[in-house]
């Protein structure tokens, strides 16, 4: 290895050692027609030119000009470096377009990407009331749909019955946390918990600027809008998109203040959202209250915008529209019509009558007063039969459908 080493060496040594003394045999260049310039002769010696390094320097540029094919080497050379700097050139200018275009990319879906807003929960009750942020609005406690034990109704009761069922479930603040609208699926759980339904449907919302369109500022319940928007949804379930749907007559706004359960409970006076409700014209009916023939809820008292009930904690929700009751049936003047049950607590008051004008009997019975008003908890299968229903619906959102864990 070593020997073949030495050999190349020597080669290599006299090949430069014959370019370079060839200079007598072929004479000296005077200019190089590639690169446009003289050439520097080997210079004659002498010990001044010698003592000041001049000669040396002369002599190192006349070996690399006068060197045989030393043209042709530099040219190469060059175009080499040329051809290096261009790639480099070109590379840089790929990187930079590159980097151009993904900042542009990045502003545009900056622009285009809605951002969520993050909204901050303070406790304001222990474990179950939170002010959101400065909205004014006070909401509960969102929680995943699995911390619900869904024994409220007994599930082989309910596989018991052989009528057509269906179930609304309202979406509220305890199924959704508005920081991230998809962080649960609480209505498919709830349908896996009440399985072979007929029908299944649901009010929600995709952000909190549309939750605050259909619920009430400092109470649980939905508002006017958000009950109607259920009612129409809960009608189409029932009785398909051809339904003939009652419209509002008119919004009407009671010079009231208004504060929920929410705040009513805890004596929290921040509500500045007035009772607002919607008018219908409804036909004429009768109401039997746990089997009493009586008015249900107190509108007479809501005479006009001035004139209804004023304190600070009045249950407007209760009084216009009517409070909890074991056991409330709605009789309409439609002999033609089907009749059904409802199975629901108080979310259900504010439409009981709008679903019932389509019917000629519609039963509402809540069971959590029913067991203490008629001695023992409802079997719907008896009780349809016994009242010649035909259909039945449940109405509710997550904690009155299903009890709380504990932890």
């Amino acid at each position: 290895m070593k020997k073949t080493i030495s050999v190349i060496f020597i080669i290599v040594i006299c090949t430069v050692l014959f370019f370079f003394y060839s200079l007598p045999l072929r004479g000296q260049k005077d200019a190089s027609e590639e690169e446009q310039r003289t050439l520097q002769h080997v210079p004659s010696f002498s010990v001044q030119d010698f003592a000041s390094g001049t000669y040396q320097d002369k002599a190192e540029n006349a070996i690399s000009d006068q060197l045989l094919f030393s043209a042709e080497i530099k040219y190469g050379v060059k175009q080499m470096q040329n051809a290096l700097t261009n790639a480099t050139a070109r590379l840089v200018q790929q990187i930079k377009q590159k980097n151009q275009a993904e900042e542009q990319n990045a502003e545009k879906q900056e622009t285009e990407t809605v951002v969520q807003p993050h909204y901050t929960y303070t406790e304001v009750v222990a474990g179950k009331v939170y002010k959101l942020d400065d909205s004014g609005y006070l909401v509960q406690k969102p929680l995943p749909p699995d911390q619900f034990d869904y024994t409220i109704y007994d599930a082989e009761m309910l596989k018991r019955v052989t009528f057509p069922k269906y179930l609304y479930f309202i979406n509220t603040s305890v199924s959704v946390d508005f920081n991230d609208m998809h962080k649960y699926d609480p209505f498919d759980y709830v349908k896996k918990q009440f399985p072979s339904f007929t029908g299944y449907a649901e009010l929600t919302f995709n952000s909190f600027e549309e939750y605050k369109r259909y619920f009430y500022q400092t109470d649980h319940h939905w508002n006017y809008n958000g009950s109607y928007l259920g009612y129409t949804q809960i009608m189409r379930m029932m009785e398909g998109s051809q339904v003939i749907l009652l419209k509002p007559l008119s919004i009407y706004i009671y010079d009231v203040i208004y504060n929920g359960s929410l705040s009513r409970d805890n004596l929290l006076t921040n509500s500045n959202e007035k009772f607002t409700v919607f008018t219908f014209a409804v036909p004429r009916y009768e109401t039997f209250i746990n089997d009493k023939k009586m008015t249900y809820g107190s509108r007479q008292r809501y005479v006009s915008a001035e004139e209804c009930p004023d304190k600070t904690y009045s249950n407007h929700y209760g009084l216009y529209y009517g409070d909890d009751r074991a056991k409330i049936v709605y009789k309409f003047n439609n002999p033609d019509a089907e009749s059904i049950l409802i199975l629901a607590t108080s979310f259900s008051n504010a439409i009981n009558e709008l679903i019932a004008s389509h019917y000629n009997e519609t039963h509402v019975v809540d069971y959590r007063y029913y067991p203490r008003q008629y001695g023992a908890q409802i079997d719907v299968q008896t009780y349809m039969e016994q009242h010649h229903l035909s259909k039945l619906l449940i109405i509710g959102d997550l904690p009155s459908l299903g009890f709380q864990k504990k932890n």
